[in-house]
């Protein structure tokens, strides 16, 4: 009930302190590459690439509410992890609502068959997004500068640079009706537990290491030579 409260109380100063111009650009940007499909006459599943791509923009937008730059001058009433995890509601929502809002549009528009099932297509979509907002989340346990947000994108980069060296047969970018499809989104699957266990880790309150050290050793009572904490 404590929690929960704090919760409420918490949404309004964290939702402003929050840097709202990333997540904005990346949404009127992922708006805008899926407007010559939605217009035009598209090349086979040119509304599937926009969406992916729409993907990877908005978690990259999202990823900057990770950082905390207040962190290093005030002593919080509240702990850590739960003002991470608000951060990442108050941002994922709002950019799942907008990648939801493009695909549905896409799919009135251009019909189903122009994209992917709709349940893999998400699954693509959460793993790209997320991966961003994990990224950022480990550098913001140890960062609390502005260029530490960095990370989410340069993180998002890294692994799709990685897919390019994946057999053509396996790569997560297939098409719908490739043989491969479901094995390869198996692999899809696996990422939110990989993401989400990133995500519990890092969002952990942070404890000096003095105290851990001291936490480690056995304690004595009573003498000159207590061992103090």
């Amino acid at each position: 009930m404590l929690r929960a409260r704090q919760s409420l109380l918490l949404l309004r100063p964290l939702a402003l302190a929050i840097p709202w111009g990333p997540l904005a650009l990346a949404a009127g940007l992922s708006a805008l590459i899926l407007l010559p499909a939605l217009l035009d006459d598209p090349a086979p599943y040119a509304a599937l690439l926009e969406l992916r791509l729409a993907a990877v923009l908005l978690g990259a937008g999202a990823s900057f509410a990770m950082t905390d730059r207040m962190a290093p001058t005030v002593v919080p009433a509240t702990p850590r992890w739960l003002r991470q995890w608000l951060r990442l509601v108050i941002v994922v929502v709002p950019a799942t609502l907008t990648w939801l809002a493009l695909h549905s549009i896409a799919v009135v528009v251009l019909g189903a068959d122009a994209t992917a099932p709709a349940g893999d297509l998400a699954v693509e979509a959460l793993v790209c997004g997320l991966a961003g907002v994990a990224g950022s989340a480990v550098a913001a346990r140890y960062r609390h500068t502005s260029t530490g947000a960095l990370a989410g994108p340069m993180t998002q980069f890294t692994l799709a640079a990685f897919t390019f060296f994946i057999d053509r047969q396996s790569s997560p970018w297939l098409p719908p009706g490739s043989p491969n499809w479901s094995t390869v989104h198996r692999y899809w699957l696996l990422g939110l537990p990989i993401i989400g266990l990133t995500l519990f880790l890092v969002n952990r309150d942070t404890w000096p290491i003095r105290h851990r050290l001291l936490a480690c050793l056995p304690r004595r009572t009573g003498g000159p030579h207590q061992v103090r904490s």
